[in-house]
């Protein structure tokens, strides 16, 4: 009698606890604004200012109950300075990627999630140096891979917010061709590969706070 009761309470839990339903629409989007100063001492003294501007909006479809597949644009562009050497560097990464993701509820509106995705990327980056004068340019394009894991708290029907740790795990490759100019004029071109392995854990507050909204099918 003990086991029956256990397993019906079971099995109503199981079914008092939110689920995101098939067919829903999946919206949403990450924006990231930075900007700071550095300064050395060592062996020179300088001052590098750093800013940039990232965003990646998304949109997907939930294909069964609690599982999100969809596309997101990368955009991603970036500036920094160095005086009183005088050197500049701008530069873009522009792409999409394709993520599937898996929520868990954990009941009380909160849900475990982990997001899987491939991305691939142009990479532009011009580098100057005005004192000298010469500057080179770097054109490619990289792909990766990314995990990232999550809690998600659903405030409205429609509504979640999610709190993410941020690229767990990247593996990427990324190729660059580099024209050199330098201050005679001479131009150097040069082909670079990469591989990469990275995980954000232990590095800093690698945390994402984000909006998503599952609008449901009518």
């Amino acid at each position: 009698m003990k086991i029956n009761l256990l397993v019906v309470c079971l099995y109503m839990s199981s079914i008092l606890t939110a689920q995101i339903q098939k067919g829903a629409l999946f919206l949403g989007g990450d924006l990231q604004i930075y900007s700071y100063n550095t300064t050395s001492t060592s062996p020179n003294q300088f001052t590098s200012k750093n800013s940039g501007t990232s965003f990646s909006p998304s949109i997907g479809w939930v294909i069964k109950e609690n599982m999100v597949v969809g596309g997101s644009l990368l955009l991603s562009f970036s500036n920094s300075e160095q005086e009183p050497t005088f050197y500049q560097n701008k530069g873009n990464r522009i792409g999409a990627g394709i993520f599937i993701r898996k929520y868990i509820p954990l009941g009380k509106s909160f849900y475990l999630f982990g997001n899987a995705a491939l991305n691939g990327q142009s990479v532009y980056s011009k580098y100057i140096y005005v004192q000298q004068p010469s500057y080179y340019t770097e054109n490619g394009y990289a792909i990766n891979a990314v995990l990232i894991p999550g809690v998600a708290y659903q405030v409205k029907k429609c509504l979640f917010l999610e709190l993410a740790l941020n690229n767990l795990l990247s593996l990427g490759y990324e190729r660059k061709n580099t024209d050199d100019h330098n201050s005679n004029g001479n131009i150097y071109k040069s082909v670079s590969n990469n591989y990469s392995l990275y995980s954000s854990f232990g590095n800093g507050v690698p945390l994402q706070v984000g909006l998503r909204w599952m609008i449901a099918k009518k």
